[in-house]
Order: C-alpha cells, then sequence, then structure tokens
C-alpha cells in the first residue's frame, strides 16, 4: 500500500504542477521550435541545456544525425523560450566509424574568440589515409592553428556556428592540412562556449553590487562603533561626575 494512503491522504500528482513551453533553436537556425518540454519553475529553467541534433533543426539530410547540437535556454517569455548555441559534438558512433586500422588521428584544441566577444574552446580531428609520423603530426597541428586564429576572429557567433556545424570550417581545414598529408577526414569535433559578452557583464554587475553591498555594511558597522564609544565615554563620565560629587558632599 502507498505511503499516502496509509496516511489516509492523497498523493500529490507532480505533472499537473508542470508547465510545457516551446523551445525555439539559436538565431544562427532561424529560431525555428525544436522542443516541447515541462518545467517546474521558471527561474530554474534558465540555463537548462538540451540536446538536439542538426538533423532536428534543419531537417534535410539523414547524415546531419551525426552532429549532436546543444543548447542552453536564454530568457522564456509568454510559453516559449529562446536559447543561445552552448557547443556541438560528434556523436560517438559516427566517430567510431571514422577509424581505420593502419591509420593515424591527430586531434587538436585550443580556445578562440569571435568578432564579437563569444570565446569558444574548439577540438579539430583529423585521420589520415596512412600511419604517419610525429613531424607531419605536428606540422598539421600547426596548420590548423594557424587557419583557425586567422578565420574565427573575423566570423560573428551566427557565422561561427554555421561554418563550424555544416562543414564549411572542416573543407578549409581539408585544403590545408592535404598539402602536408593525405587525410581522410577533417573537421571540427567538438565545440563549448566558455564565456560570452552577456556572462561579463552580468558578472560586473554582480561584483559592483558586492561592493557596495560590502561598503554599506561596513560603513554601518563603523557608525555602531562610534556609537557605542560614544555611549561607553558618556557614561564613564557621567559615573565620575557622580563618583566626585559624593566625595564632595562627605
Amino acid at each position: 500500500m502507498a505511503k499516502g494512503s496509509r496516511r489516509g491522504g492523497r498523493v500529490r500528482d507532480k505533472w499537473r504542477d508542470k508547465q510545457w513551453i516551446v523551445v525555439n533553436a539559436p538565431p544562427a537556425f532561424d529560431q525555428v521550435p525544436l522542443n516541447y518540454i515541462p518545467i517546474s519553475d521558471l527561474t530554474n529553467a534558465k540555463g537548462r541545456v538540451i540536446e538536439n541534433t542538426l538533423y532536428d533543426m534543419l531537417k534535410q539530410d539523414p547524415t546531419q544525425h551525426q552532429t549532436k547540437i546543444f543548447v542552453q535556454i536564454d530568457r522564456i517569455n509568454a510559453g516559449i523560450a529562446t536559447t543561445i548555441f552552448k557547443g556541438h559534438e560528434y556523436a560517438k558512433e559516427f566517430l567510431r566509424s571514422l577509424i581505420r586500422r593502419g591509420s593515424s588521428m591527430i586531434n587538436f584544441v585550443d580556445e578562440y574568440t569571435t568578432s564579437d566577444g563569444y570565446v569558444f574552446r574548439v577540438s579539430v580531428t583529423a585521420f589520415s589515409q596512412r600511419r604517419i609520423n610525429s613531424a607531419k603530426k605536428h606540422e598539421i597541428r600547426l596548420s590548423m592553428d594557424r587557419l583557425l586564429k586567422a578565420k574565427i576572429p573575423t566570423l560573428s557567433l551566427n557565422d561561427f556556428v554555421k561554418d563550424v556545424t555544416m562543414g564549411k570550417m572542416g573543407s578549409d581545414l581539408m585544403e590545408e592540412t592535404k598539402k602536408i598529408a593525405i587525410i581522410r577526414h577533417v573537421g571540427v569535433r567538438k565545440t563549448k562556449l566558455l564565456s560570452s559578452p552577456l556572462q561579463t557583464e552580468e558578472t560586473k554587475m554582480e561584483s559592483e553590487n558586492t561592493e557596495s553591498l560590502d561598503e554599506l555594511e561596513s560603513s554601518t558597522t563603523d557608525e555602531i562603533n562610534t556609537n557605542t564609544q560614544e555611549e561607553l565615554e558618556s557614561s564613564t563620565t557621567d559615573e565620575i561626575n557622580t563618583n566626585t560629587q559624593e566625595e564632595l558632599d562627605k
């Protein structure tokens, strides 16, 4: 028997208290509706990360299922949630399918900033046709870094998202790396948003508010200490005067 039945009460159905909202894609994907999800609290829902695939957003090519897209809820208004691009990555099944015996895998990871101030950690993976030595792997990583440093700072957030998820960045990397070795596949395997201009502004505002609160508390404490000291001095003076008067009377 359920615990609620033993007490004689009715078990509360939490699903009745939930609110359903529509989650839209980020602006880079034309803000098309993505998900219809339940939430318990509007405040706690902000910042929630939702996983989708590239096919869920574009619905063009079935091979787009191999790319996972992560979006983060930014604002909720009238039952509709707007999102920002949080990152992407290759599906594990797709990454396993790229591995071949007798070939080399070259990984490269670094952080880059877009033209509008969004900082991303970018992971690039390349697979060669045959095994290559460490010197060529190092040269391939350097060429990847040069291209990304030259290209990403010129892209806005939306352009960056389209380039890394739709293969344009991978095509540019292929053009560079194939000059060094025979490359079978190269692409941006994973991206992750580390910071944004909005987060920086919120952090500054929180810091300023904290400093103002500390200053207010400090000034209040100083005022209380001053008043206490004055009261103590006043009471001490009154006591001395009383004792002096009593001695004179004697």
